[in-house]
């Protein structure tokens, strides 16, 4: 006697979440509870492609290709690993229920039940289809609920700036509040574009010295920088859904007159009353580069003509303090021009290296590169292991959220960590080679920089000047005719006055890793 054909089966995936992250992980556990059913009843199985889409709304194409392709008879039972993976909108969930009711289906088959054409069947199957498509109308509600109230208690909802962090609350609620690793780093950036010294590529280009990456860990964009300065939400303040603004309960990162004047500074906003650039309607090369030591406020400069004996004119430069401050009486005398320039140039010549000190840094970087590479190597086994098993754990609470054996505030509560522990472990694994590669570039850029630093200084125009000394520190005071800085990291070890014989960045086993 031969053997009857084996009855023809689809098999309809569709991930739970629109989520990256949990996709694979979430399409495998469907596969391998289908596979069984599959498998106890004897089934030749059509494997459908995972589906991609939401099942809020009609319109998925896997889901679409399916139905079409079971009316033109070409299989007569179908496998899904839940009912809730099928429909959640009243439109397709009345399409499965007829796919039975004209016999199309012969039979719809899940790990806890099978739905055949019967009487009983389809009216427990319409209602639990029904049940799946309230149970989304009632997560949609909550969603809407839960962002009024936030919004009326001042919890900014959505994903953190950066900057800030995602964050629970005593009372169960969530809000952002200050990144402790980039907060500092964000205010610097404010506080950096508020000077007017800097384009936008500068400021990209400082972001990165300091390390600051974007949401997810990558190198962060030029443009996410302009949205950055430009979002109010650091002050305090933030819109949802309208055009109204709301007060946080947030701490801001920057104040209200910080952001203005980095609006202004940027031409993003017109100033309200037109300030001239310069004094005298001329240029002076370190005019708003430096502060006065005494009372913290701005060093400006003035020209002073000055007739000499032979019957010519003469010019000469002076820079003092504004002694705008009205609480201090602020008594710094004023330096000449030439004498200022003297003192500059005295400040760059304590952190230049010689060209060969420069190449020994070169050598030292690159080992220092080679040994962090191996180090990534060897723990990233490590990391993929926990991100599977954070995955692992998240995607079982999800089963909980959809059977209803958990609710969604609870569910809220233990998923918060596992996805913290994931979003740590992706950023790990996604910090590759590249982010290494950059670092090595930047170090060996900070280093070949300061290579003859006074003599490249002497031979560079105003501009250029300019750029050096923000390039090597930005805290510029001058006070007592003398002018101090606070030289940016690393830079600092290579003060004349601090630099021991072993300054050099040579890999041994206290070493720390490059960020």
């Amino acid at each position: 006697m031969e053997d009857l054909p084996q009855p023809k089966c689809f098999v309809y995936l569709r991930r739970s979440q629109d989520r990256e992250d949990r996709q694979q992980l979430s399409i495998e556990k469907q596969d391998d509870a289908v596979r069984q059913l599959v498998k106890d009843n004897e089934f030749e199985p059509i494997y459908m492609p995972p589906e991609e889409r939401s099942a809020k709304r009609p319109g998925r194409p896997i889901f679409n290709e399916m139905v079409r392709r079971i009316e033109n008879g070409e299989a007569r039972h179908l496998a899904v690993w839940h009912l809730s993976r099928l429909s959640r909108n009243a439109k397709e969930g009345g399409v499965v229920v007829q796919l039975i009711d004209d016999g199309h289906l012969l039979s719809l088959h899940t790990p806890g039940r099978v739905y055949r054409n019967t009487p009983e069947d389809k009216a427990f199957l319409a209602i639990e289809l029904a049940f799946a498509k309230k149970n989304n109308d009632d997560l949609g509600k909550q969603v809407v609920e839960s962002f009024a109230q936030k919004r009326h208690h001042g919890q900014y909802p959505g994903p953190a700036p950066i900057g800030y962090i995602n964050v629970i609350l005593k009372t169960g609620g969530r809000n952002i509040a200050p990144d402790p690793e980039t907060c500092e780093k964000v205010i610097r950036l404010f506080e950096l574009a508020a000077t007017g010294l800097y384009t936008l590529d500068n400021l990209w280009r400082e972001a990165i010295n300091m390390g600051l990456t974007g949401r997810r860990g990558n190198p962060i964009g030029k443009s996410t920088i302009e949205d950055m300065l430009q979002r109010r939400t650091y002050t305090g303040v933030f819109k949802y859904g309208g055009d109204e603004w709301h007060q946080g309960t947030y701490k801001p990162l920057v104040s209200v007159d910080l952001y203005d004047k980095v609006q202004i500074a940027m031409g993003w906003k017109k100033s309200l009353a037109e300030r001239p650039a310069t004094t005298s309607g001329r240029e002076y090369t370190y005019k708003g580069l430096l502060l006065c030591q005494t009372c913290k406020f701005n060093i400006t400069a003035y020209t002073k003509p000055k007739h000499l004996a032979s019957g010519r004119e003469a010019e000469y430069i002076f820079y003092t303090c504004t002694k705008k401050n009205k609480k201090i009486k602020c008594k710094e005398p004023q330096l000449s021009g030439k004498l200022l320039e003297a003192e500059v140039l005295a400040n760059m010549q304590n952190y230049e290296i010689s060209e060969a000190d420069g190449e020994e840094c070169s050598y030292w970087l690159d080992q220092h590169y080679s040994e962090f590479i191996k180090e990534r190597t060897r723990y990233k086994p490590m990391w993929l292991k926990d991100l599977k098993q954070a995955q692992s754990a998240l995607d079982t609470l999800d089963d909980k959220l959809e059977s209803g054996t958990m609710s969604d505030e609870r569910y809220k509560l233990r998923a918060a960590k596992h996805e913290a522990d994931i979003a740590r472990t992706i950023k790990l694994l996604k910090a590759t080679d590249t982010d290494a590669d950059r670092w090595l570039e930047l170090a060996k850029e900070t280093f070949s920089g300061v290579v003859n630093l006074g003599e490249v200084f002497q031979e560079a125009d105003d501009q250029e000047k300019r750029q050096l000394m923000m390039f090597v520190g930005l805290n510029w005071h001058l006070g007592n005719k003398k002018v101090v800085l606070t030289p940016r990291k690393p830079l600092d070890l290579l003060s004349v006055s601090d630099r021991n014989p072993n300054w050099r960045a040579r890999p041994d086993s206290n070493r720390r890793s490059p960020p």
